[in-house]
């Protein structure tokens, strides 16, 4: 018996599991601090600032690019005492403007690895993030159509895929899921009792790593590599 024999369906994340994403925040991220470092006083970290207000509205405002251009505002108006000029305000909310409209990129081997996959098993899609911008990023891959469901949340815990798995109705032990965050894409699908399969991204935003976990999923080198895991 084959390894995919255990498994009726098998999701996948989106960014950075499907198309890149994160290169496009660490890019703004290096803006925000050229345009406003400049403004802050002698001792002031702007990038820290930055972080730290990022994790703190996430209970308020989300994930994506739209919570990440309110947080650089804030930060930059905190960071500088409020001596930040419009000007740059107005650069930073250009630049995230210009991230909600960037084409998307996908990475190398997915249409294919989806292609194969979905031969022998029922894919969903399972991202978390803005609603518009990632239905929107859905829909202009030309990736849609390999997914019998897609679901957009707020955040990926344990309660969340219960929930979504239920209202499918998969057999949490029937089910693997695939991503590059082992916080939000393995350790909570282990937990509800799914399979989970870890494709590490060459950059992870630092809320998203786990040093300290029991394990008990699988680490993969690369998305292709998926089909041939299931096929052993």
């Amino acid at each position: 018996m084959a390894r995919g024999d255990h498994y009726d369906v098998v999701g996948f994340d989106a960014d950075d599991t499907l198309w890149k994403s994160e290169d496009s925040f660490r890019e703004a991220e290096q803006l925000y601090v050229e345009l406003v470092s400049p403004y802050a006083p002698d001792g002031v970290d702007v990038m820290r600032s930055l972080e730290a207000i990022e994790l703190d509205n996430v209970s308020i405002s989300g994930y994506g690019v739209k919570a990440f251009a309110l947080s650089m505002v804030q930060a930059a108006v905190t960071a500088t005492s409020g001596a930040v000029p419009s000007k740059v305000l107005g650069q930073i909310v250009d630049h995230a403007h210009d991230m909600l409209m960037q084409p998307v990129e996908l990475l190398p081997g997915v249409p294919e690895t989806l292609a194969a996959v979905g031969r022998t098993h029922r894919l969903v899609l399972i991202t978390k993030g803005d609603l518009v911008h990632q239905l929107r990023k859905v829909r202009t891959s030309g990736l849609d159509h390999h997914f019998e469901h897609i679901e957009v949340v707020l955040d990926k815990d344990a309660d969340t895929y219960r929930r979504i798995l239920a209202e499918w109705h998969i057999e949490p032990a029937r089910f693997a899921f695939v991503g590059n965050s082992v916080r939000s894409d393995v350790l909570p699908v282990v937990e509800v009792g799914g399979a989970g399969i870890h494709v590490p991204y060459h950059i992870t935003w630092g809320h998203e790593v786990v040093d300290d976990h029991d394990g008990g999923f699988t680490e993969l080198e690369s998305i292709t590599d998926v089909p041939v895991w299931l096929a052993e």
